[in-house]
């Protein structure tokens, strides 16, 4: 790339290759899990946790600001610094986000599995996990969605072969479904 105007062009057109019934999907999702009172697991590797971060920030006090619903239950897997370095250091750092979900994922549950690249190895053992225990999973990815394509109920896939316009591409996608997450559950029941 030469010039800003040749990545955002880059960008829009990864943008305008995004499924939109999958989108359309991953938000019902989420949906679905407020109403059931449902955990909602993020994960993600580099740039991909702090997408992750970012997403347990907005999904948890959004859309319960905004409307006065119940507030989405969210957990960041990459957020308990000690905890992970215990896991990678005494256990495999490919089993980071795996062993967590052991401990608290249920049936029902919902795990967004954030990478790139859709092959990092503990995105992939998540996601494992999670099937395993009847957890509803959603993969975002870019290039040719990886390994990660193969292990999702829901591919929220960015056709892209540049990291940094998935990565730019999957915050957007991360604040259009808080966005409208916000105005879906005007509705939604009220913490008592």
């Amino acid at each position: 790339m030469k010039s800003f105007d040749e990545y955002v062009g880059g960008l829009i057109f990864a943008l305008d290759g995004i499924d939109r019934d999958a989108f359309d999907v991953m938000v019902n999702e989420l949906k679905r899990a407020q109403a059931e009172d449902a955990f909602v697991y993020v994960c993600g590797n580099g740039g991909s946790a702090a997408t992750a971060s970012h997403m347990i920030n907005d999904i948890v006090k959004a859309p319960a600001t905004a409307t006065g619903c119940r507030p989405i239950r969210a957990v960041g897997l990459a957020d308990c610094i000690p905890l992970m370095t215990a896991l990678a250091n005494d256990i495999d750092y490919a089993q980071v986000f795996a062993k967590q979900l052991e401990v608290y994922g249920r049936a029902g549950d919902v795990l967004i599995a954030i990478s790139g690249s859709g092959n990092s190895a503990n995105v992939l053992e998540a996601a494992k996990t999670a099937r395993a225990k009847g957890m509803v999973v959603i993969g975002m990815t870019g290039y040719q969605g990886g390994k990660l394509k193969d292990l999702v109920d829901i591919h929220v896939h960015v056709p892209c072969d540049c990291m940094a316009q998935v990565e730019d591409a999957h915050l957007i996608i991360e604040h259009a479904m808080v966005e409208i997450l916000k105005e879906a559950l005007r509705d939604a029941p009220k913490p008592s």
